[in-house]
Parts: C-alpha cells; structure tokens; sequence
C-alpha cells in the first residue's frame, strides 16, 4: 500500500511540475508579446538606428508591419526585426512568360498548335503580391487564355496575314485583367504557328503554283519584249531603206532628169536583183547557182543597170 501511494504521489508530482512550466510558458510569451508590441517598445525599435537594410536594384520588398503592407524600394531602407516581417522581393526589371505550346481550332476548322511568349513587367509589386496568388502563373495562364479566345475566333490566313496586328491586340485583350495584378504586359509574340500536314503540303503547292506562273509571266514578258524589238529592227530597217530608195531616185532624176520612172523602177530591180545574186553566189553554204530560163532578156537589163550604176558613181565623185 506504502508502495502504491508513493508512485501516486510521484506522477501528481510531475503533472504539477509540467502544468507549473506551462504557465510560466505562457506568461513569458504574454510579456514578449506585450514588450514588442506595446507603443513604447515600437516606438524605441522604430528609431533604433542600426536596423537599416540595403535593397537590391531593380527590386521591392513587400513588407508587413501589424498587419498593414508596405513597400520598400531600392536602396537604404529602415527594417525593424521582430516588428517588419519581409513577405516577397519582387524583380521589377521585365521578364519573360513562356506558356506552354496549345491546341487551337480556328475558325474555318483548322486546328493549329500555337506556340506563343510574352513580356511582362511588375509597376505595382504590393499589387502584384496581395492581389493575387502567384503572379507568374496569372499572367502565364492569361497567355494562354486571351490566345486561345481571340485565335478561335479568327480564319488561318488571317491569323497568318495579321500576326503582328494580332499581337497588340492581344495586348490590349490582356491589360484589362493584368492591370489589376500591377502587372503591365510589354510584348506579345507568335513564337510558333503549326498548322496540319495536310495543310503544310497545300501551302507547299500553292507556293510552287505561284512560282511557276510568275515564271511563266515573266518568260511571257521577255518573249514580247524581244518581239517587240524585233518589230522595232524591222521597222528601223524598212525607214532606212526607204530612205536609201528615196536618195538613189532623187541622185538618178538629178543625173538623167528625162528618165521615166518606169526606168527607175527597172533600174531598182535589176539592182536589188543583182545583189541578191552576188549573195548567193558568195554564200558558203552555196554549191551551184540556178538562173531563170528566159536569161537574155534579164541579162540585158543587169548589164544596162550595171552601166548606169557606174556611171551615176562617176558622177557622184
């Protein structure tokens, strides 16, 4: 029985220790609390010197002080331990979001995969921090979102044709939300657009299509041209020649003012005859020479216009 009372007696022992230390516990918690957050005790720890932090560049620290925010910036800046808690340091210099590659069905039921990327720059970090959760992968969710509503609503030319227009405008699409977050959306870009196979190998073709008849235009073009100045050797020709004739009839009436025309158009022939002969008989490709069957009436007359085309270049000199 002694044995049984002094093992009761123990173990009531040690509750009253354990619910001693409790209590001292408590109040000592009470009386931290009550020094650091008594408004003698902030006061003096607000104008203690030493607690200063340096902020890094280009960055904010969102700081809660007895549950109200604040911000502080780059540089030297006043932290009290115990009494500042640093909730977030938030990069201000812009940064990239890459959402992942999506499945998009346009408009004339193509389905496109998109790849898209934007930039992004925080202007109000306490906004950024507070309100909303996890900022980053607001705006990589917006991304992606605003692509696929104004993509969906758009034919696969048009977004091909107007990819740039179509940018900005998701831009403008994505203000509306991230200007809550103290989010500014810099750039919007395609970084990829992949359309079906089947799509691909229909492009390729209209593309070969299309060579090949600005290749036909241009072929058709150069034919013309060279036709066109071959119309123009000709005519050129004809107006010398022309005036040749026109010279020789002028020098022939001056020499023999009573010859009729019909000798001068005798003499022109028997001229012109004279020199095709001579060509062909010089031409390297010729063999032998075949001359009309009624040979001594033209011959009279190629003697006669020989002798008068002397005589006139005797004259002329």
């Amino acid at each position: 029985m002694l044995q049984k009372d002094n093992t009761s007696n123990q173990e009531k022992g040690k509750s009253m220790e354990l619910l001693v230390t409790l209590i001292i516990f408590i109040i000592v918690g009470a009386l931290v609390y009550y020094v650091y957050r008594s408004p003698i005790v902030m006061a003096m720890l607000e104008r203690a010197q030493p607690f200063t932090v340096l902020v890094d560049s280009e960055t904010e620290w969102v700081v809660d002080r007895n549950g109200k925010d604040r911000v502080l910036k780059e540089g030297i800046q006043h932290f009290v331990p115990f009494l500042d808690k640093k909730e977030a340091v938030v990069e201000m210099r812009e940064f990239e979001v890459d959402p992942d590659e999506q499945g998009i069905l346009t408009k004339d039921n193509i389905n496109i995969q998109v790849d898209m990327i934007a930039t992004i720059k925080v202007v109000d970090s306490l906004k950024a921090i507070k309100g909303v959760v996890d900022y980053k992968s607001k705006v990589k969710k917006l991304v992606e979102t605003s692509t696929f509503t104004m993509l969906s609503q758009l034919n696969f030319t048009e977004i091909q044709e107007n990819a740039n227009q179509i940018s900005q405008q998701l831009i403008d699409l994505m203000e509306l939300d991230s200007s809550r977050w103290g989010i500014k959306v810099m750039q919007v870009e395609f970084e990829k657009i992949t359309p079906p196979q089947s799509i691909k190998d229909a492009m390729e073709k209209e593309i070969v299509a299309e060579k090949e008849k600005k290749a036909a235009i241009l072929k058709a073009e150069g034919e013309h041209k060279v036709h066109e100045l071959h119309a123009d050797g000709e005519r050129v020709l004809i107006e010398k020649r022309a005036e040749a004739t026109h010279k020789v009839i002028k020098d022939l009436k001056d020499l023999m003012p009573t010859l009729s025309d019909e000798k001068i158009m005798q003499f022109l022939t028997s001229t012109a005859y004279i020199d095709s002969m001579k060509e062909l008989s010089t031409s390297s490709n010729s063999k032998f020479v075949l001359y009309p069957s009624d040979v001594q009436k033209p011959m009279e007359q190629v003697v006669s216009t020989e002798l008068m085309s002397q005589a006139m270049e005797k004259n002329l000199k």
